[in-house]
């Protein structure tokens, strides 16, 4: 058993995914039953008209067993007349396992080609080089370790045949990267959004949505898409300018994409009755190193005024190099596409626009202890203090030391989705994080004074900067208000 065990922590090493599992399972295997029961009843008329897909599916030293499950699963679960080819593209990988090997293997498959990039092309460009050679009516494009659920595809090319400019994205279901058990997709799906770093984030279909509806299993329209598994008719997608070749590696293609698709005339959406169970690994194969270049771009072609809100979050992005956006720019122009404004009010009502009032955001500093900010990490290993504010040494960078305060009195921590509020608990002289509300309640209601001095309506309290006893922690804490260095604070928008 240790020994097996060990022979597990190595291939999550090399993979980030248990691929010691994954290779004892079968490369054929069955997903369970995870569909709405209305998506069984559902018959698809004009089923011979549908518009046959490509299904292009990039990959860089992807283990054999997901790679190969992942194909087999199309084959086994797409109707014959539907599917007309599957395009596997190899962005320069230099495992050996990939090479020989696979070719041989896929060359007794029908309908399967491989396409072998010359240099290390990242995740935009790999993909765009599958498209540039696809055959079918729409491009369907998965990640390399998918199991398609049966059924999946033919509610994608149904409505692409409905609509030929809506861009359709599957259920996302989620396949455990230590157990490769399928989880299936809790509840009802979830649509994607963002936050002001233009961080992707899933959230509960709006109460909009809903009404718009007219049944469980209708497609549901996302502001956002997570970006691994879509489809689009090849028409379309190449109407729309496909993928932004100044993005490089991966990240924020996503974002972009679907800023574009809105603000252009399409529609994204998500399909109930299409599922695909998806691997999430520890962490993405492909670098991160180029997201934030590629945010940039997004931010500057298609988010107008508000690109400044991104900014704020992110100090470090205005002095990134992104590369000439002049043809995206006059890409949005031919289009005619909508302002920035419109895709907040009409697709994303639901996402707060931060005031990001001159002197009113930013790192909040303490007058006393100079070198200390508020600082929240809500992904700390420290559990004593999850969900409360800290303070930490300024760091200029934003993330998790940008804070707002508004016209209503509240202290936000608006980085991430959803958005979270300062707030005091009951008996509590400590800050914690919650939950904004539309109205604020008293426990979040905070006075930025003159002075300087931060009072708590509730409490009739000042937040004081102080070093917990015994510890090096320092913590903002609500005590009687004075004249103390300790208890004046002021907003600090970059570091000097």
């Amino acid at each position: 058993m240790p020994e097996e065990l060990r022979l597990q922590e190595e291939s999550v090493e090399r993979h980030q995914i248990n691929i010691y599992l994954s290779d004892r399972i079968s490369l054929h295997r069955r997903l369970p039953e995870r569909r709405n029961p209305l998506c069984m009843e559902k018959k698809y008329e004009n089923y011979d008209k549908f518009p046959t897909t490509s299904v292009i599916i990039a990959f860089y030293n992807e283990a054999w067993s997901t790679l190969l499950r992942t194909v087999y699963s199309v084959l086994e679960t797409s109707p014959d007349m539907l599917l007309e080819e599957v395009i596997l593209v190899d962005d320069y990988s230099d495992r050996e396992h990939l090479k020989e090997r696979l070719a041989t293997e896929l060359s007794s498959l029908p309908k399967v080609r491989l396409l072998r990039a010359n240099k290390r092309e990242g995740l935009v460009r790999a993909r765009l080089l599958g498209a540039s050679v696809a055959k079918g009516d729409v491009l369907t494009f998965l990640d390399c370790h998918c199991e398609c659920h049966e059924g999946w595809l033919e509610p994608l090319l149904e409505r692409i045949y409905e609509e030929e400019s809506a861009v359709v994205c599957p259920v996302i279901d989620v396949i455990t990267w230590d157990t490769f058990e399928y989880l299936g997709n809790a509840g009802e799906p979830q649509i994607g959004g963002f936050d002001w770093r233009l961080v992707f984030t899933w959230h509960v279909v709006p109460e909009r949505e809903r009404i718009r509806m007219k049944s469980p299993i209708d497609v549901i329209r996302s502001p956002t898409m997570a970006g691994g598994l879509f489809a689009v008719s090849k028409k379309y997608f190449e109407y729309l300018g496909s993928y932004d070749t100044g993005m490089e590696v991966w990240g924020g293609e996503n974002i972009e994409f679907s800023f574009r698709i809105w603000q252009c005339g399409g529609s994204l959406e998500i399909h109930p009755c299409s599922h695909v169970g998806h691997v999430f690994p520890k962490k993405a194969p492909y670098s991160r190193n180029k997201a934030l270049a590629n945010s940039v771009r997004a931010a500057e072609v298609w988010m107008d005024e508000y690109k400044e809100l991104y900014y704020h979050r992110n100090p470090h992005a205005r002095l990134e190099p992104y590369g000439d956006v002049t043809d995206r720019r006059d890409l949005r122009i031919k289009l005619r596409c909508k302002d920035f404004r419109w895709f907040l009010d009409t697709v994303y009502p639901e996402l707060h626009v931060p005031e990001d009032r001159p002197g009113f955001f930013g790192m909040l500093q303490n007058k006393g202890l100079k070198e200390y900010c508020f600082d929240y990490n809500p992904s700390s290993e420290n559990q004593d203090f999850d969900h409360h504010v800290t303070l930490y040494h300024c760091h200029g960078m934003g993330q998790n030391q940008f804070f707002e305060y508004t016209s209503q009195n509240e202290i936000r921590y608006n980085t991430q989705q959803p958005e979270s509020c300062v707030s005091v608990a009951t008996g509590s002289d400590s800050l914690l994080m919650e939950l904004c509300k539309d109205t604020p309640p008293e426990e979040q209601k905070f006075i930025l004074q003159e002075d300087g001095s931060i009072f708590h309506v509730q409490t009739k309290k000042c937040v004081q900067a102080e070093r917990k006893p015994l510890s090096d922690i320092f913590m903002p804490l609500l005590r009687d208000c004075t004249n103390s260095e300790n208890q004046k604070w002021f907003f600090k928008e970059r570091m000097a």
